[in-house]
């Protein structure tokens, strides 16, 4: 046996010793059934995801725009309408993404300095939807560094990783999504092979990413709790490593089973906003394909009097604006806006959940059953058409 093999069966042994110690880590956070069973879950999809960024896709000669960040890949309060793709950089090369982007509702290009979990927080370069040139066919071509070029341009610093892009699906079933694509021009390589170093070096890298993202998290979740109002919202700012379009929102419920907390806000003036929820300790979101746990500004009821209103119960209370909380005493809930011209906060009251419609205008609508099963097979079809095709 080489040396190198030898290498190879030594990080394919800590790999695994390195993930399940990731995995014994959720027995210390919580006792609760429900909550174990997620947490052990969080971190079988820690793995995958790290898998593809690290070993599948992980080449800068020869990048891929891959999806993550959906149904099965979330992590860090992902947002449940964005349909996200990133690929890895060489921060001395030049690339070009290309595609048809055609009736997408809002897109945000940012070029990132590593992962957050390891510490790397920088936002290099930004650009949205409204900043690019398209043709008349509504195709786009974005160069990422080398030589400034007429048209759309996004410079590579020497501390560039990766390209993040999220495209905003607020109709899950009609919004249009791009098929992105990129490719390396300042360097003509064939595929390569892998090799016993290459996956060697990949394992060690995903193993890194599982441990850091199973801690950061955490810590990052204690600390919105901490900090976030309960039952209540905070005003919307810009947080380190966020997009730099994008403002954030963000209360912390602890409900009791027959308690509801009726959100309420001015309907914002945006490209795109919502309000989802999310797990405690690791910040899943909550299962949006077969509940109903965010909704986005085109998918919510408007009241006569320009305000939107939201309820967040375990019981559902027979409106359209529901965020099913699945059961859970406490979460969060977020609310984002993308190139904001309004950014109204949210008031939140705590109400039983028979008394919900006395906190709700009279001509609110009722949403009986057959309207909330079909608007959970219109997610159902969403989800299938966004992450299954």
């Amino acid at each position: 046996m080489t040396t190198e093999v030898a290498d190879l069966d030594a990080a394919w042994v800590s790999y695994c010793d390195r993930v399940k110690a990731a995995g014994d880590s959720i027995t210390t956070v919580t006792d609760d059934p429900r909550l174990r069973a997620e947490g052990y879950r969080y971190v079988q999809r820690l793995s995958n995801l790290a898998h593809q960024i690290y070993v599948e896709f992980g080449d800068t000669l020869t990048p891929t725009l891959f999806r993550y960040g959906d149904d099965v890949t979330p992590f860090g309060a992902t947002n449940t309408d964005n349909n996200y793709s990133r690929a890895m950089l060489d921060p001395a090369g030049t690339y070009r993404i290309t595609g048809d982007i055609s009736g997408v509702k809002e897109l945000l290009i940012s070029i990132h300095d590593g992962e957050m979990v390891l510490g790397k927080l920088a936002v290099l370069a930004e650009v949205s939807l409204g900043d690019l040139k398209v043709d008349e066919n509504g195709l786009l071509e974005l160069i990422l560094g080398g030589t400034e070029v007429p048209g759309n341009w996004m410079p590579l610093s020497d501390a560039a990783v990766y390209v993040n892009i999220r495209q905003f699906v607020a109709d899950w079933e009609r919004d249009p999504i791009a098929a992105l694509s990129i490719e390396r021009l300042d360097i003509a390589a064939a595929a390569s092979n892998v090799t016993p170093s290459s996956v060697a070096v990949a394992l060690e890298r995903a193993a890194t990413w599982v441990e850091a993202s199973v801690a950061f998290w955490k810590m990052f979740s204690d600390g919105i709790k901490s900090a976030t109002p309960i039952n209540d919202f905070n005003e919307p700012f810009r947080p380190p490593a966020a997009a730099v379009n994008m403002a954030h929102s963000s209360s912390w419920w602890e409900l009791e089973p027959n308690q509801a907390l009726v959100v309420e806000f001015d309907v914002p003036v945006a490209t795109y906003w919502s309000i989802q929820t999310y797990l405690p300790h690791w910040l899943q979101p909550l299962d949006f394909a077969n509940r109903v746990t965010s909704l986005n500004d085109g998918q919510v009821h408007s009241d006569d009097d320009g305000k939107v209103r939201v309820v967040i119960s375990a019981t559902d209370p027979g409106v359209q604006n529901w965020l099913d909380t699945s059961g859970l005493r406490e979460g969060l809930c977020s609310y984002r806006l993308v190139r904001p011209s309004t950014e109204p906060k949210p008031t939140a009251t705590v109400v039983d959940v028979a008394d919900v419609r006395a906190h709700l205008p009279e001509t609110t609508p009722v949403f009986g059953q057959k309207d909330r099963d079909a608007q959970i097979s219109a997610r159902r079809r969403g989800v299938a058409r966004r992450f299954r095709c």
